[in-house]
């Protein structure tokens, strides 16, 4: 028997449970509740590490209208760039990132170390639970199906909750924190881009409303699938002795295309969703750099608030992307 295929990666949408909340309810009170202090201190980590990386843009283009201006200075006759001021603006940036980094690294060991303890124990909570079923829930469903319960929708839900919580955790901090960062420095700019941020969210949304159809049939069709390959090579012996092969291998085909023809249309939907947020990012980008420009002209803003400003944006973008797991 092949080996079971891995559920979707990051990025991809799957089946909805089909009472969601009461799922979630139990998964909070079953699971999750006895991992509070982790989850706490995942937490507390997680806003850590998103408060010092908004706050590395702000510094760095301090260093940059430091730059700027000491070449105005220079071209003036003036004393120049004063580079022991850059070197001391580069190092608090570089402590920054650091502990950016050790906070991030924490938490994501702890959120990985409890994730693994909660699917061992799902796991066999679910081992459990299949012992007990009576034999007509497995006359209903092939062993591929019941395995891809136990192997797919299993390794599914712990990645969910690998890098769903942090990424709701940080990118909540994010969109918060950058949005005071960039009413700081321009809230001309700013608006710019909060009207740009609809259009994303509205293709954005078009696109994953049409992909979630076909991760579903994807899913359907995986277990029927794996179910008719083990069934067909265990009992091989019974479908020659019914001369069965044509008829097996037809259904076979049948299922193995549908399934093709799922995850292909479900690959290539979720693969535009990267390039149309590019797109516009891009858009929002040249926006934002002809804005930054004029008000730069006028002394209203800074060089170097233009260059933090743009990586605000483009943070900012990438922090209103949708988390396309759907536990």
């Amino acid at each position: 028997m092949p080996g079971p295929m891995v559920g979707p990666r990051r990025g991809q949408t799957t089946e909805k449970a089909k009472d969601f909340k009461k799922t979630t309810k139990k998964l909070v009170k079953s699971y999750l509740a006895k991992y509070k202090i982790p989850i706490i201190i995942v937490i507390i980590f997680a806003i850590g590490s998103t408060i010092f990386t908004i706050v590395g843009p702000k510094i760095l283009g301090n260093a940059t209208t430091e730059i700027f201006n000491g070449l105005v200075s220079k071209l003036s006759g003036g004393a120049g760039i004063d580079f022991g001021k850059v070197g001391q603006i580069a190092l608090t940036l570089l402590g920054l990132y650091i502990v950016s980094a050790i906070f991030s690294f924490i938490q994501r060991f702890v959120m990985t170390n409890v994730t693994q303890k909660i699917t061992y124990k799902l796991r066999n909570d679910v081992a459990v639970k299949i012992n007990k079923l009576p034999m007509k829930y497995f006359d209903k469903r092939t062993n591929g199906e019941v395995l891809s319960v136990i192997t797919n929708d299993i390794d599914t839900l712990s990645m969910n909750l690998n890098q769903s919580i942090t990424e709701i955790i940080t990118s909540i901090c994010t969109i918060l924190g950058i949005l005071v960062m960039m009413f700081s420095i321009s809230w001309q700019m700013t608006l710019i881009s909060l009207i740009i941020l609809p259009i994303a969210g509205i293709l954005v949304s078009f696109i994953v409303r049409k992909s979630q159809k076909y991760f579903v049939r994807q899913q359907d069709y995986l277990g029927h699938v794996n179910g008719q390959v083990e069934e067909i090579y265990g009992g091989l012996n019974i479908v020659k002795v019914f001369n069965a092969e044509g008829k097996v291998t037809k259904d076979f085909e049948k299922a193995n295309d549908e399934l093709y023809h799922s995850g292909w249309k479900s690959q290539f939907l979720s693969g535009l969703m990267h390039p149309v947020m590019n797109f516009i990012s891009n858009v929002g980008y040249v926006a934002v750099a002809v804005a930054g420009g004029y008000l730069a002209i006028n002394g209203t803003i800074t060089v170097g608030n233009i260059q933090s400003f743009i990586q605000y944006n483009k943070q900012f973008t990438r922090a209103n992307k949708p988390i396309s797991t759907n536990i």
